[in-house]
């Protein structure tokens, strides 16, 4: 188990081009929620679904949006406000390809950081990162602001960007950074479980 982190799975996306909550969405027989509990569940003490609206048949504490400000920053700050642990574990609920690894690994980096987040090709990836309690009166301050980017609160507090060649040291094909946006996406990842199926 990682100490002192709880997991926070982001399913509360509007989901547009995907044409349907993507949490519902099924890949090869299991939904999206359902396959993102299982990757990292077994990390964690607690894992917590932030969601827009609760979703019945969840035995997993449900954390809804508040007021009308929406989006993955007030996901996360609600979440660092409602739990016991110092750390969250973020990951959206469209990732499917979790590299429990790479979760370990990144785990191992947080010392007394605020944030510990991955960089593919120049691209930070907010969604799939650890933040700290320290970072909420940043996330405050920029919520009052009306700036609700992760990009700009990573550049605001002590983050620790890991970049492309050491995360592939724990996920080679970094499959981990897959996100699932719209329905050719999916027939790509049934095809992704399908070539591992037959290896």
């Amino acid at each position: 188990m990682i100490e002192d982190c709880t997991a926070i799975i982001l399913a509360g996306g509007e989901s547009k081009r995907m044409g349907q909550d993507k949490a519902s969405v099924i890949l090869a027989g299991k939904s999206l929620l359902a396959r993102a509990v299982d990757n990292l569940q077994p990390l964690f003490e607690r894992t917590i679904i932030s969601v827009r609206e609760p979703i019945k048949g969840i035995a997993l504490p449900q954390l809804c949006d508040v007021g009308e400000e929406r989006g993955p920053m007030m996901g996360i700050c609600q979440a660092l406000n409602e739990v016991e642990t110092n750390w969250v574990f973020v990951m959206a609920v469209d990732m499917p390809f979790v590299s429990a690894d790479l979760v370990k690994g990144l785990a191992n980096k947080r010392g007394t950081h605020q944030m510990v987040v991955p960089m593919i090709d120049d691209h930070v990836q907010p969604l799939f990162a650890y933040y700290t309690k320290g970072c909420l009166p940043v996330m405050q301050q920029q919520i009052n602001d009306g700036q609700r980017s992760l990009r700009r609160l990573i550049e605001r507090v002590d983050s620790l960007i890991v970049q492309k060649d050491e995360l592939a040291g724990f996920d080679v094909n970094l499959l981990s950074f897959l996100d699932l946006d719209s329905p050719k996406d999916i027939i790509n990842a049934e095809n992704i479980i399908k070539q591992r199926q037959n290896t």
